[in-house]
């Protein structure tokens, strides 16, 4: 009777440690099998339902641009489960703007795209007598209004490389220093070698082409020490003044 009674008890340990075997076979199968339904779970929730869809979009930066026409322009696929958005094409898309010197598009969990730009800074005006473009420091004329604005020297431009004389007067206009640059009343130009800045009072400042602009300016600031009606930098090794007080 003890026999069997402990040959039964050893059946069923032996039992056990046979299901105990199994299922430690089968526990990674288990496991994989769900991580695998989970990760399907995830990318369905993300990139397919509607649970994380846009449902709009911010902006900030945005000063003399309208955000109605960065919205429209960014055209951001409301609707679409944000993981999909490509924000490079809204990105680029926002960039077309002429007055936006960049934009940086991301997304704001669960359901927003942000959208930061950053506006054109007008360095000069350019005028043609009739209207009046503002230029950025890279040269690029973004805007065009009725009336001169405050505060920016105003460039005449005339002649044949219209494109490359507007970049050589940023250049000479980026590298006056600011007490100057607000006593300039216009520039004239008419090629990117022939540069005058004319200053309120009357002077006139020859510069010639935005070659060595920074020294050209260090150079004036000295020179500017005497009173002159002209004073003449276009050779920086030679400057000149004329029509010197006594």
């Amino acid at each position: 009777m003890s026999q069997s009674v402990d040959l039964a008890r050893a059946q069923q340990r032996f039992a056990r440690r046979q299901r105990l075997v199994r299922w430690r076979s089968w526990l990674p199968w288990a496991i994989g099998g769900g991580l695998v339904v989970l990760a399907g779970l995830i990318v369905w929730l993300f990139y397919f339902s509607s649970a994380f869809a846009v449902s709009g979009v911010r902006i900030s930066g945005a000063d003399t641009v309208p955000v109605a026409t960065i919205e429209q322009t960014a055209a951001a696929p409301i609707g679409t489960p944000l993981a999909n958005v490509d924000l490079r094409a809204i990105a680029d898309r926002v960039r077309t703007i002429p007055a936006v010197a960049d934009a940086q598009v991301t997304r704001a969990w669960p359901r927003k795209i942000v959208i930061v730009v950053t506006e054109r800074v007008p360095v000069v005006v350019v005028t043609d007598g009739s209207r009046f473009e503002l230029v950025d420091a890279t040269g690029t004329s973004y805007r065009t209004v009725p009336d001169r604005p405050a505060g920016l020297p105003e460039a005449k431009i005339t002649g044949v490389r219209r494109d490359v004389t507007v970049h050589s007067v940023v250049t000479v206009s980026a590298a006056l220093p600011e007490s100057l640059r607000t006593r300039v009343g216009s520039i004239t130009a008419t090629s990117p070698d022939s540069i005058t800045l004319n200053l309120s009072s009357g002077v006139k400042v020859v510069w010639g082409s935005s070659d060595d602009s920074a020294r050209k300016a260090g150079i004036l600031s000295v020179l500017m020490k005497r009173d002159a009606k002209v004073y003449d930098v276009s050779a920086p090794d030679l400057p000149v003044t004329k029509g010197e007080k006594r």
